[in-house]
């Protein structure tokens, strides 16, 4: 696996963190890690985003079965949370470890 750039490193311990307990458990860590290992494997073209396609697959894995294009489009919708039109790794991984996935923590 490639290094974690400090600032993401610092954006996902703040994800993880969301207790504000100054530490990270294992199962927290694991709790991000398996959402990252999945994004990395459907992001076909590594720009660390995923456009309505690949989140589709994405979202298609993790159910196993295909999901229809207005599930996609509203997840898209509610996980975008900088409004780029695609979905990058820390908001994919704060939709998925957050408590409230709707509080932005970058």
């Amino acid at each position: 696996m490639q290094e974690i750039r400090p600032h993401i490193r610092d954006k996902l311990f703040m994800i993880l963190d969301y207790e504000n307990k100054g530490a990270v458990s294992e199962f927290e860590y694991y709790t991000v890690m398996k959402p990252w290992a999945s994004f990395s494997a459907t992001d076909i073209n590594n720009d660390n985003e995923l456009d309505v396609g690949e989140l589709k697959t994405l979202i298609w894995l993790i159910d196993e079965e295909e999901p229809s294009e207005i599930r996609v489009q509203r997840d898209l919708k509610i996980m975008d949370a900088d409004g780029s039109g695609t979905i990058d790794r820390l908001e994919w991984i704060q939709y998925l470890a957050s408590p409230d996935p709707t509080v932005t923590f970058y």
